[in-house]
């Protein structure tokens, strides 16, 4: 938001106070401002002046020789414009003036001094394009900027609009004005809200029907305007807070929003079909011109100011075309109106349309506000070109005219909350200071809220700690240590174990965490089939794709995936995070189940499908050392069938009878929809089940003290069917219950043209450790003859 330091000096004499200070009030009392700007401050050099003699230059035929002054001091221009003549006031642009990013120099044409350049309206930023130069009217004073004729001479704060999204009061010239007089102790004129304009009696035709859609809603006739451009401070003020000047009549209402806040309508009385105004809300499929020349179908429930049987505006977003003020307009209706922040924050919603009116309106404004703007409207109007006006008196109703906040609190919570000893004399001034109306007894305080501050702004005592606290200013308050206890933090297994696993997958093997919203669409939620019943929706109105709470973290990681697929040739993903599911009855809460979940996206083509068999045994490897650095030795893989891992590559790892994780590649079906260009190996694991073993088993010791004898390995390659599971044959060796086997697993998976078609190549690698003697030859014989024939025995195949 832009705000005219001109324009506040009219409502409270800032000029009194350093511009720096106030500057600083500002920080650190009110609001953040985000720039601070001289206004067309390189039109300074830009002067008016009269052309007082003109000849054709002696050695270019397109360009003339003037002389022009200021009324103390001449000026020789060499000038190519075609439209001035002698006795022309025009501008004159000084040598060092920057006009375009282009400095104007003290130079010779052609031969000919010329010290400066006549302007345009383009380059003075009047207008997009122009014909020549501008032509000022005879009665312009001479030797003044351009600046100061146009009413320029101005810095303009630039507001961060966030910082005062819950103060509605702030959103206007008089109401910030308000905020620095109560700061800074400056006196405040407050004529805006008390200008008187002698009404016609009656209702100039207008009636109104009461509605509970607004909290007040007023029209009134006014009669003979007469359209033309606004006056030089409305047109100056207007451009420099960023809106265009229209007509005296449009102006007006432009004007009034940033003046007070409270923004109004015209409309074209005759173009109106009816007299009669309500206010609707929408039908589905309503539809009707907008002043940004859209014709939108509207949604249902979307508040509208009906006229007659036809809709004439979105309430309090946009007007409709069909009735605005137009060149010929001769008779206008005003309309001065407070609408349910929630309905215009609805319309904003559904339409996507956010002008300066809806912005105001979606923070809480009070309807106290709407008749005394009509007043100042009417006022505006007979300055601004229409003195002859006839204006009737306004018609409508106001629902929240009796509203009041009143704040009960004491002396002791005030201290309390600031942490400051302040006097009951000093909150009582400050209070009264800021516009609060207060009443002691003993320490008790009962604090009357202006009506410009209670709508969802000051409501509680708390509000009040903010109010004082901020107008001492924050830094007068002592930094003190906090007083209280140290002791020792309950344990939580939960985040050890949490920290535990993400330490070991990023530092450990180099995953990349990654955070995602708890929001999914509902295909998202048809991923884990099982799941898709117990999907939450979210109450408040959403997107589409953020309707629902996720119930699998898969979703956010494969699109994650699709994001850097291209990016980068190693994608290694994994995220802690939790899924809710709503199970039983409506009243019952819905669960929340906690997961880390793991995508490692393959880096060979989709259909080499030895090397993507490769890939997921060293992710199973991966998990599997995952458990070893917890503690947890004991685990077992078995194969599983999940609807979203491709068929006889899913498995799941079990602890003492408990699954706790799950491993596979995504089915190619949902590779598809997610537009997956790589094979994606996909894993989970149940964080609180996975603690519940880690607390029950991983703090035993599964230490064994190491061998004094060498370690001695065996490889044993077999002949299988490409589907035939490597598992049994492990689990065959298993149950032999050799001694000396620590562990058996496939050190490699080999297809081809030399082992046939369908078939494949599995080696076995058998880890073995003797803890009373070395290993000999005739044991390694023994121990591999005997897995031979177990080979043999069960028709497996020696390759």
């Amino acid at each position: 938001m832009k705000l005219s330091v001109d324009w506040l000096n009219e409502f409270t004499p800032l000029a009194q106070i350093p511009f720096e200070k106030v500057l600083e009030k500002i920080n650190t009392s009110i609001c953040e401002i985000d720039d601070v700007e001289e206004f067309k401050v390189h039109l300074s050099s830009v002067i008016t002046v009269k052309i007082k003699s003109l000849e054709k230059h002696p050695n270019a035929e397109k360009l003339q020789t003037t002389i022009a002054t200021d009324g103390s001091k001449d000026y020789q221009i060499v000038t190519a414009a075609t439209n001035v003549k002698a006795g022309d006031i025009v501008p004159l642009a000084l040598p060092g003036t920057k006009l375009d990013g282009k400095e104007i120099l003290d130079s010779e044409l052609r031969g000919v001094r010329s010290q400066g350049m006549y302007c345009s309206e383009k380059e003075l930023g009047l207008a997009l394009e122009s014909s020549g130069v501008l032509i000022f009217p005879a009665d312009t004073t001479l030797g003044i900027s351009v600046r100061k004729l146009f009413l320029w001479e101005d810095t303009i704060l630039t507001i961060d609009n966030k910082s005062i999204t819950h103060r509605p009061d702030l959103w206007n010239h008089f109401g910030f004005a308000r905020e620095l007089s109560s700061q800074l102790q400056l006196p405040l004129n407050q004529f805006p809200f008390q200008a008187e304009s002698k009404l016609e009696s009656g209702d100039g035709g207008l009636t109104v029907t009461k509605s509970e859609h607004a909290h007040a809603y007023y029209v009134c006739s006014i009669q003979d305007v007469n359209i033309a451009p606004s006056n030089t401070k409305i047109k100056s003020r207007l451009e420099k807070c960023g809106i265009r000047s229209i007509n005296n009549v449009v102006d007006v209402s432009n004007y009034l929003l940033l003046e007070l806040g409270q923004p109004t309508h015209f409309f074209d009385k005759e173009r109106l079909q009816s007299t009669t105004f309500s206010v609707i809300k929408s039908v589905e499929g309503t539809s009707f011109p907008l002043l940004d020349d859209t014709t939108p179908k509207l949604q249902k429930d979307l508040l509208l100011i009906q006229n007659g049987k036809d809709p004439a505006a979105l309430a309090g977003v946009m007007g409709g075309k069909d009735s605005a003020v137009i060149d010929s307009t001769k008779n206008i209706v005003m309309e001065s109106a407070v609408f349910k922040r929630e309905d215009v924050r609805y319309t904003i919603r559904k339409t996507n349309i956010r002008t300066e009116s809806a912005v105001r309106y979606e923070k809480g404004l009070d309807s106290y506000t709407c008749l005394p703007v009509m007043r100042r409207a009417v006022q505006l109007l007979k300055e601004n070109g229409n003195p002859n006006i006839k204006v009737y008196e306004p018609q409508g109703f106001n629902h929240t005219e009796s509203k009041s906040v009143t704040i009960t609190t004491n002396l002791s919570f005030l201290r309390h909350k600031l942490g400051k000893n302040i006097s009951q004399e000093e909150v009582t001034e400050i209070l009264n200071r800021l516009g609060f109306k207060v009443t002691n007894q003993g320490e008790d305080l009962s604090v009357l809220v202006p009506r410009y501050r209670q709508n969802y702004d000051v409501t509680i005592p708390e509000d009040l700690v903010e109010e004082i606290g901020r107008t001492i200013g924050y830094a007068s308050i002592k930094t003190e240590a906090l007083s209280m206890a140290v002791e020792t933090p309950i344990r939580n297994p939960l985040r050890e174990l949490e920290r535990r696993v993400k330490n070991f997958l990023s530092l450990e093997v180099g995953f990349n965490e990654v955070y995602n919203y708890s929001f999914a669409s509902p295909s998202d939620s048809k991923l884990e089939a099982t799941e898709e019943k117990s999907s939450l929706k979210i109450a408040n109105e959403m997107p589409d794709e953020h309707s629902l709470l996720r119930n699998s973290l898969f979703p956010g990681l494969i699109k994650q995936a699709k994001l850097n697929q291209d990016r980068f040739e190693s994608v290694n993903l994994f995220e802690l995070g939790r899924t809710y599911h709503k199970k039983g009855k409506d009243s019952e809460l819905a669960e929340e189940r906690r997961w880390m979940a793991i995508l490692s996206l393959s880096t060979n083509k989709p259909n080499d499908i030895a090397a993507i068999e490769l890939e997921f045994l060293r992710l199973r490897e991966t998990l599997s050392e995952l458990f070893f650095y917890l503690n947890l030795p004991k685990f077992q893989w078995s194969k599983t069938n999940k609807n979203y891992f491709h068929p006889n590559v899913g498995l799941v790892l079990t602890y003492d009878g408990i699954e706790i994780a799950e491993l596979g590649i995504l089915h190619t079906r949902y590779a598809d929809e997610y537009d997956l260009k790589r094979r994606a190996i996909l894993s989970k694991i149940n964080m609180e089940k996975l603690v519940e073993v880690w607390e029950k088993y991983g703090r035993n010791s599964h230490f064994i003290p190491p061998s004094n004898f060498p370690q001695g390995q065996l490889d044993l390659s077999l002949l299988l069917n490409e589907k035939d599971s490597t598992e049994t044959f492990s689990n065959l060796v298993q149950n032999m219950k050799i001694p000396e086997l620590e562990s058996v697993f496939v050190q490699t998976i080999f297809k081809g043209e030399t082992v046939g078609e369908g078939k494949k190549s599995v080696t076995y690698r058998f880890k073995l450790m003797s803890y009373d003697k070395t290993f000999t030859q005739e044991r390694f014989k023994e121990l591999s003859d005997s897995l031979v024939e177990t080979a043999k025995t069960n028709g497996y195949t020696l390759r």
